[in-house]
């Protein structure tokens, strides 16, 4: 289920980026004034890349990402990165060391390959909210209305229609 969720959720971001000009990806939103619907969009696919590169050692670190200028400026690059992270996906859960960067110091945890992944599903819903705010100037633009939301709100508001009903 984890798989397919992000699955999904990856492709309401490729089907986004379809519609979006380079100028509205690449260039400083005038919503968000200190980043951009590409840096957004970077964010989210290096914390995939991330996981998906480092599952084999069996130790994740988030904090060693590429920051790969091109994933923020080239739409294109983004949607083939989107496109590659769901063809690799499906791994077996296992468990994983997270590792993580406390100030000069690194603390791991035990995590395991889906716990990641759910993870990495909420982070990308919650960067979709941003960017969701961001195209409210951009009246081109057309989401579903699951887009930013998280997939509880979804079944809470199904379940309260379905009990009015």
């Amino acid at each position: 289920m984890v798989v397919k969720l992000n699955s999904e959720v990856l492709e309401e971001l490729s089907d986004f980026l379809i519609q979006l000009k380079l100028e509205d990806f690449a260039e400083f939103s005038p919503v968000l004034k200190t980043s951009s619907i590409g840096q957004h969009i970077r964010h989210i696919l290096e914390l995939y890349e991330c996981l998906l590169t480092q599952y084999e050692f069996g130790i994740v670190c988030y904090d060693d990402r590429k920051r790969d200028k091109m994933l923020e400026t080239d739409v294109n690059q983004a949607i083939a990165k989107i496109k590659g992270i769901q063809s690799s996906i499906q791994c077996p859960d296992k468990e994983i060391l997270l590792k993580m960067s406390a100030g000069s110091d690194f603390e791991t945890i035990r995590s395991s390959y889906f716990r990641e992944l759910w993870y990495n599903l909420e982070h990308c819903i919650h960067h979709q909210a941003i960017i969701k705010i961001a195209c409210n100037s951009l009246a081109y633009i057309s989401l579903p209305a699951s887009f930013g939301v998280a997939k509880s709100t979804i079944d809470y508001v199904k379940s309260l229609e379905s009990s009015n009903n």
